[in-house]
């Protein structure tokens, strides 16, 4: 018979690498004070300091346990959708990043995405988390696999001003990071963005497109609203860390 073990918790090998700690997620989204207590013994025998619960935001004992267990909520995920034959598309395509526009692109990502967890939870240093973003992008430009593209928006005189990634994975878009320089804020970059990242995965023969975004990104929220995008789920992150409260183990 499979242990709870075994597929319910995984070691981050990217994570605990980047923070130089070891971190680890469980990863069922629903779960009972079982599930909390193997939580807690699994994070000893494997000497972790960190670990990520993804919960369902309805299923209020998940919620309530965590709490109870020691864990904090650090981020509200929310996904939006959108049918790609719906939403508008860019009339004029932007182009795709190369490797040149990397120094931009990092320091763009650096200071751009500081409504995520990572930043939320106050115990990340603030300069690995800049990093952790300027890695993203990084890969997302180098490496197809990851991201299928990464569009580059631009001001008059080709001067680069935002980007969008996406993919499409199992016949759907996903978007993944989108920022605008602010510099070129309030001049519809955001809207061109996504809009160019609809005619993307179109081309891709996808028919829907999601993105995720932070609770408290109320600016992003009301975009993707008005291009056609609707929430389709809430999700709560949560935290746990060693030595900050009880754990539930009975220890």
């Amino acid at each position: 018979m499979e242990s709870i073990e075994d597929s319910a918790f995984r070691l981050l090998d990217w994570d605990s690498a980047h923070f130089g700690m070891r971190i680890g997620r469980v990863l069922p989204n629903r779960g009972d004070e079982r599930l909390f207590q193997e939580a807690s013994a699994w994070a000893d025998r494997s000497s972790l300091e960190c670990m990520y619960l993804l919960a369902d935001s309805d299923h209020a004992a998940t919620v309530r346990l965590a709490s109870e267990c020691g864990w904090r909520m650090v981020d509200v995920r929310v996904t939006l959708g959108a049918e790609l034959s719906r939403m508008a598309k860019s009339p004029a395509p932007m182009r795709q990043a190369y490797a040149g526009d990397l120094p931009y692109l990092q320091e763009l990502a650096r200071r751009s995405h500081t409504d995520s967890r990572f930043y939320a939870d106050g115990n990340f240093p603030a300069a690995a988390c800049d990093d952790l973003f300027a890695a993203w992008i990084e890969r997302s430009v180098l490496d197809r696999g990851f991201a299928g593209a990464v569009l580059v928006a631009e001001l008059a005189g080709n001067e680069p001003a935002g980007y969008v990634t996406c993919s499409v994975r199992h016949g759907a878009g996903e978007i993944g990071l989108i920022a605008v320089d602010p510099k070129a804020h309030r001049r519809g970059l955001g809207t061109r963005l996504l809009a160019e990242a609809a005619r993307w995965c179109s081309e891709q023969a996808a028919e829907r497109v999601t993105v995720v975004t932070q609770g408290c990104n109320i600016p992003a929220l009301r975009m993707y609203q008005r291009c056609g995008f609707t929430i389709e789920s809430l999700r709560l992150w949560f935290h746990w860390w060693r030595g900050r409260g009880h754990t539930g183990s009975g220890q």
